[in-house]
């Protein structure tokens, strides 16, 4: 953003102009703040053309078209006046950069962000030829990116789809991304808009625009012939490319059919940072309006450092069918390719020397047919705990002798386990086991918790489980220890207290009891604060999807944290926090951007949303901001410091200040997967990986990361 000039307005109707975002062939674009408050995008005709009748009526017809489309997938109008002296147009601001400046400036999207970039434009132009309008204009510079995924601007040459055109022998436009039939000069409808996205989607994933070089004349030929080099277009993108850009129109898919073939995929939904550079490096990152915003990490600590992943230690055979291979991090200084020497044994790698410096891979995991993260449990000693089909299975970590630990059959389906301190809780429909992580001996065996199992909430000696009329608790033998008929849901425990939640209706009770006795202390009641106009979007190309989940659950997730005094709630997109001692809720904070993950640390409430925060327990005043969107924040065990996956990176953060003390990158081949989790068992970091589609080679599930220097 640019600051205003001499020859720029102040305001325009109510609105202040803070600064000028862009200009084109019609006018400027400013950033304007509504008397609330409230930042719009404000477009304003060049005052030479407000007087050309055909422009005016070009610029109503643009308005129209905004405001017949749905909000979810463009910049909704907020207000206009098309009749005014320099008529103006008002939308909702979007931060964040166009996909011809991310592209521009840090290079190709990676696949799996191109795939999440294709569902959420098919899903949008599917909503304006609904709406009877045909764009005529798609292309990078028109398609704004957010956390919640990509925005279709600019409806300046937007016609219905039976309206006349209003010149003949006119094209209006940019060639790069035109249909061969509208450069011909002939009508173009909806499909042409396919051309267009097929030409943006090349773009966004090479770089490099679908006609380059050579004359005008050469470049219409090689468009209305089709003659397309797609040399550079990664494989897996191909088939879904190659038919948006087919010559004749009726061989392109409609934006539904392509939407339709892209859910198909599995794609990933967006998650904060989607559309982020795989690998960020000094320079890389976004300004910072905030001058005194703490930063991610030091000029030292961004410097680019390669983990090199050694040799394949041998693959788990698991009861089931299922396997992983493990490989360890860090390079052995003396092997003449920085690669560790292959192992004629089963014990794998001989360990390279050296000590460890934090951030560095000490094994990972890659995944063949093995259950992915959602599935497991890391134990303490980094032993991996998960499920596959009716049985309960744990791997132990690289070194002498690694294989699978043991195995053990559940008779009921679908299973899940539960991490509980030196043993795990399966829960499968109605029943409930406890095994031992160490030896996979069972403490008890398939008892009957009384009806469906619903949420579970873990504290030392005991699980509380919620059932469909009643919560009740067991202890460490499956013994019984209380029983309340009450319809809520165990949230959080500790040896103290169990927090349980009950909704119904948009509105929630909170309650807190007792851990001993299930004996209510407080309760608390409030009404859910409605979801941001764009939440209820489904489906790829929705709302980020903060770690996996199905796309309803993007405004509809539940965590909490319990501290010594302060209760801390995540909803949606607000955090609450309620204290203790007599359920007083202290604050709380709606959010308008999807949110990844929170933790409790300290005085310190750590968010990780469209940028890492820090607010302060007790007030909910911000202390600190990073901008490292998105990811995962975990506490070290002492409370100390806040560990963070974000942007492809790791760092230890202090929560008091946001200062990183350190930050290193994570390995390249993880770098386009989607973090679904982090577990710290100190001195060791695991991070869960939910790997993208169309991966070709196994890509790692756990990675485990020193968090501390130290022998290896």
């Amino acid at each position: 953003m640019r600051p205003l000039g001499t020859t720029d307005p102040h305001s325009v109707a109510t609105y202040r102009l803070v600064g000028v975002l862009g200009g084109g062939g019609m006018g400027r674009v400013y950033l304007g703040q509504s008397p609330a408050g409230r930042y719009v995008a404000i477009k304003v005709i060049r005052p030479e053309l407000a007087a050309d009748p055909m422009f005016r009526r070009r610029f109503s017809r643009e308005v129209a078209a905004a405001r017949l489309v749905n909000p979810l997938f463009t910049a909704a109008v907020v207000d206009a006046d098309t009749d005014a002296e320099s008529p103006w147009l008002a939308t909702t601001y979007i931060e964040g950069p166009s996909v011809e400046q991310r592209v521009r400036s840090s290079g190709p999207l990676s696949i799996t962000a191109v795939l999440t970039l294709a569902t959420g434009l098919a899903e949008a132009l599917a909503s304006i030829h609904r709406a009877g309008l045909v764009h005529r204009d798609l292309k990078p510079a028109n398609i704004l990116l957010d956390d919640t995924g990509p925005h279709i601007i600019d409806f300046g040459i937007a016609l219905s789809s039976d309206a006349e055109r209003m010149t003949t022998g006119v094209n209006v436009g940019t060639p790069s991304y035109m249909a061969p039939e509208r450069i011909q000069g002939e009508d173009a409808g909806s499909p042409g808009d396919i051309f267009s996205l097929g030409a943006t989607l090349y773009f966004a994933a090479t770089g490099r625009t679908l006609i380059n070089g050579g004359s005008m004349f050469e470049q219409i030929n090689q468009v209305t012939q089709g003659r397309f080099d797609l040399a550079a277009l990664p494989i897996q993108l191909r088939p879904f490319v190659v038919r948006c850009i087919s010559l004749r129109p009726q061989d392109r898919p409609t934006a539904k059919e392509l939407s339709r073939i892209l859910i198909g995929t599995g794609v990933s939904t967006p998650t904060p940072g989607w559309f982020q550079p795989l690998l960020a490096l000094p320079g890389g990152e976004p300004q910072v309006d905030e001058p005194t915003a703490p930063t991610w990490g030091t000029p030292k600590l961004w410097q680019r450092r390669p983990v090199l992943v050694g040799t394949v230690l041998g693959a788990l055979g698991l009861a089931a069918g299922g396997a992983w291979a493990v490989t360890r991090g860090g390079a052995d200084p003396g092997a003449p390719d920085g690669s560790t020497p292959a192992s004629g044994g089963p014990s794998g790698s001989p360990l390279p020397t050296g000590p460890l410096r934090p951030g560095t891979l000490r094994w990972q995991t890659n995944s063949r047919t093995a259950p992915g993260p959602s599935h497991l449990v890391v134990a303490d000693g980094g032993r991996l705990i998960g499920t596959d089909g009716p049985r309960v299975f744990a791997v132990d970590p690289p070194g002498p002798g690694q294989n699978q630990a043991w195995s053990v059959r559940i008779d009921t389906e679908p299973v899940t386990v539960h991490d509980w301190g030196p043993a795990v809780l399966v829960v499968a429909d109605s029943r409930l086991w406890r095994v031992e992580n160490e030896t996979g001996n069972l403490d008890f065996t398939g008892i009957d918790a009384g009806g469906t199992v619903g949420e579970v909430a873990l504290a030392t000696d005991r699980a509380f489980v919620g059932l469909p009329a009643s919560v009740r608790a067991v202890n460490r033998v499956g013994a019984p220890v209380w029983r309340k008929d009450v319809t809520e849901s165990p949230l959080v425990a500790d040896m103290s207290w169990l927090v349980t939640r009950q909704e119904r209706n948009s509105t929630v009770w909170i309650t807190l009891r007792e851990a001993a006795t299930g004996d209510q202390k407080w309760q608390v009641t409030y009404k859910l604060l409605p979801p941001p106009p764009d939440a209820g979007r489904g489906g790829p190309g929705g709302p980020g999807i903060p770690g996996g989940g199905p796309p309803e659950d993007a405004w509809e997730a539940v965590e909490a944290r319990l501290g010594p005094s302060h209760l801390l709630l995540r909803e949606g997109g607000v955090l609450r926090v309620i204290r203790l001692s007599d359920g007083t809720v202290r604050w709380d904070k709606p959010w308008d951007k999807p949110i990844a993950s929170v933790d409790l640390i300290g005085d310190t409430v750590v968010m990780a949303a469209d940028r890492i925060y820090g607010f302060r327990t007790d007030t909910g005043v911000e202390r600190w901001n990073i901008p490292a969107r998105g990811g995962r924040v975990a506490a070290s065990p002492d409370g100390r410091l806040c560990y963070a996956v974000a942007q492809q990176r790791i760092a230890a953060i202090d929560p008091a200040t946001g200062n990183a003390e350190w930050s290193e990158p994570l390995p390249a081949d993880a770098r386009e997967e989607n973090v679904s989790g982090l577990v710290v068992r100190h001195p060791i970091g695991y991070v869960l990986l939910r790997p993208p589609p169309f991966k070709d080679s196994d890509t790692p599930d756990v990675l485990a990361i020193s968090l501390v220097s130290g022998p290896r």
